[in-house]
């Protein structure tokens, strides 16, 4: 029984064009992209966070000089211009020429992106220039409700060093102590809560499941899925794929709330509960959808212009469970 059925069953009428309608919200709630920005001074591993976190080299790295000159967005890896974006900006403190460009660059970019990263090397003293920009150009955007989170990267050269397990890739006890006061002194530098600091260390890949974790459960509801179908097996959690099956299920309410009214979004709710395995086969489908465009459609560069993947008559061969001929939600 597909999810149409399932509202059908509990008295709620449905008319094919409502079916339709429903759908096609939903199909494009999915294909819109997120964009996570990451942020932060030359050289404290953006780039290398990034690849860590993805399982691939999406990003350049240099141990020599500033690699990132430009902002590298960094599509993951759908076709058609759509699916998840890595911004990968420039790094302040080079310059106080190239800083005031950044500064400029930092305030074009922060409106448009749906979460930031602001990376900090975990054994650096002082956050002099990391401060200034976060206080006059970012925090007037956390005011107004955009996610932001310091990541306190490198935390494996926090003393003692030597302490760090090579191979459990994780921290010694007094080192692990020493990470938490890291995060203690960042908190109170930046005045932002420590819950919302966290530590990693990208190269050995000690925290990451957590960090995507948060960011997963950060972002807007319909866009959890399009990142969570990003992350390599390795670094997804049970978590993350509970956070992406509530984000399908808020979508899923509020369009059908918006079509077909509040007792038809409440019937969903009893639909989620007694039929559990919706919204896995759901979130199953959706997988399905992102490996079909990214093999049948070129990709294009990112930006605005021209239809997406999933515009126009056919979208794709699959049956999903709501009931239409794409996803059919």
């Amino acid at each position: 029984m597909n999810f149409f059925e399932s509202l059908e069953k509990r008295g709620v009428t449905i008319t094919l064009a409502q079916k339709k309608a429903i759908e096609e919200r939903f199909t494009h709630a999915l294909e819109y992209a997120p964009v996570i920005g990451i942020f932060g001074k030359t050289g404290v591993g953006k780039s290398s966070l990034c690849n860590s976190l993805f399982g691939q080299d999406v990003c350049p790295i240099s141990d020599v000089k500033a690699c990132t000159r430009n902002t590298q967005e960094v599509l993951l890896d759908l076709g058609g211009g759509k699916g998840f974006s890595l911004l990968d900006v420039p790094g302040v403190g080079e310059t106080n020429e190239r800083d005031a460009e950044y500064a400029e660059l930092y305030a074009k970019l922060l409106p448009e992106i749906d979460l930031v990263l602001w990376v900090l090397k975990a054994d650096e003293r002082a956050f002099s220039s990391d401060e200034m920009f976060y206080k006059e150009i970012v925090k007037p955007h956390i005011r107004q409700g955009k996610p932001f989170y310091f990541v306190l990267n490198q935390v494996d050269k926090i003393e003692p060093c030597r302490e760090w397990d090579i191979e459990a890739h994780k921290p010694g006890v007094k080192q692990f102590s020493n990470i938490g006061l890291k995060i203690d002194d960042v908190a109170q530098t930046f005045g932002y809560p420590k819950t919302q600091v966290l530590a990693v260390a990208a190269n050995e890949r000690y925290n990451l499941v957590n960090l995507l974790d948060t960011v997963i459960y950060a972002l807007p509801n319909a866009k959890r899925v399009t990142v969570y179908c990003k992350v390599p097996k390795e670094n997804r959690s049970k978590e993350q794929e509970t956070f992406a099956k509530e984000g399908l299920a808020d979508e899923i309410r509020r369009i059908i709330r918006e079509e077909l009214g509040d007792r038809a979004a409440e019937e969903s709710d009893e639909v989620f509960e007694e039929e559990p395995d919706f919204l896995t086969n759901l979130l199953g489908t959706a997988k399905k959808v992102i490996d079909f465009i990214s093999k049948i459609f070129p990709k294009r560069p990112p930006g605005p212009g021209g239809p997406g993947p999933l515009d126009g008559p056919f979208c794709g061969p699959f049956n999903g469970p709501l009931g239409g001929p794409f996803l059919g939600i």
